[in-house]
């Protein structure tokens, strides 16, 4: 499937623009709104946009902030839930996606941004869809030194220790530089390469600066044309969507959503129907931790929340686009009661 660009742009009043594929419902279906993670764009759910379109589905699918075709700041503020939220509902009120009959869908970083979406509009949504990341409730941080040390003592490896190389000052053109050696590791046929050449602290870092190569997933396409798309969208830097991870970083927007949390303006648990998808071969985004977190986040879960395990590492939408995309079409149908034709497992 030969990549294609977004169809749609819009500057908002902030200056700011995105880039994104749009097309309308028909046939009183909802629309799905797809945010993608790092390092992607919009074409991650290629193959979700063409299999639910052709169905009726709506369809709106940005390149997030930092990404592909949109605006790439590099002011860490601009990267906050409060910001970059209000920017979606602009594009959805644009859009005219104002009913309710929005399901959100979010993979990898986009979870973060669906998060804030949840818990600050959610009278626009009916549903939401986290895959392979959680849910991730307002008013909370991430202390990374713990979690780091933790998972070296519990796993061999520094679960997030690559957060320390993206979050230093030439991460974004030291990838750069060397981007077809950081997309073959991106990208692995075997997702288990990721605990000795990604995720620990430092292990990124020597693998690209020896420019080193790892197979790529047949699930990718043809790879050649994939990384050239890859390198069209981000070029030799890739500092404006590392924000993401500074902002994560630092724990900005916690004290503000704390703060709503005090006033009543927001609730801290999702209050709809939510499916979690989750690949139990992901060395970084754990399906276990991920199905704790959601059992504890969604209101009444037996009724509310379905878990999906896919035999998959972190790009479930890819490696799995068939699985995936029938557990998605089961719980547009008929909610949690049969996400995966199956009883849930909370």
């Amino acid at each position: 499937m030969s990549p294609k660009p977004p169809n749609k742009t819009l500057t908002l009043h902030s200056g700011t623009t995105y880039a994104y594929h749009f097309c309308p419902p028909s046939d009183g279906k909802p629309s799905l709104l797809f945010l993608h993670g790092f390092p992607s764009t919009s074409h991650e759910w290629r193959h979700q946009i063409s299999h639910f379109s052709s169905q009726g589905y709506g369809i709106l699918a940005p390149d997030l902030l930092g990404y592909g075709l949109s605006s790439k700041p590099l002011e860490v503020e601009k990267y906050l839930g409060s910001a970059m939220s209000a920017d979606i509902i602009a594009i959805l009120t644009h859009e005219g996606l104002t009913s309710g009959n929005v399901v959100g869908v979010a993979h990898d970083w986009g979870t973060y941004l669906l998060s804030q979406l949840a818990f600050r509009y959610p009278s626009y949504f009916s549903k939401f869809v986290f895959i392979s990341a959680p849910y991730q409730p307002p008013g909370r941080g991430m202390d990374l030194s713990s979690i780091n040390a933790a998972t070296k003592e519990e796993i061999g490896y520094e679960q997030f220790g690559y957060w320390l190389f993206f979050t230093s000052p030439e991460a974004g053109k030291k990838i750069g530089e060397r981007w077809e050696s950081f997309f073959s590791i991106v990208y692995p046929e075997d997702a288990g390469d990721w605990t000795k050449d990604f995720a620990g602290i430092g292990d990124l870092e020597r693998f690209i600066s020896a420019d080193r190569r790892t197979k790529v997933g047949k699930w990718v396409g043809d790879v050649q044309e994939e990384a050239g798309w890859h390198h069209e969208m981000f070029g030799d830097d890739y500092s404006a969507p590392l924000r993401w991870y500074h902002r994560g970083i630092k724990g900005l927007g916690k004290e503000e959503e704390g703060e709503l949390l005090k006033r009543g303006e927001i609730k801290e648990k999702i209050g709809k129907e939510t499916l979690m998808i989750t690949g139990t071969k992901d060395r970084v985004c754990d399906a276990g931790k991920a199905r704790m977190i959601m059992g504890a986040f969604v209101e009444s879960p037996k009724e509310n929340l379905k878990v999906v395990d896919l035999e998959a590492g972190h790009w479930v939408m890819l490696e799995k686009r068939e699985e995936m995309n029938q557990a998605l079409e089961r719980f547009l149908g008929n909610g949690v009661r049969d996400a995966a034709g199956a009883e849930a497992k909370i």
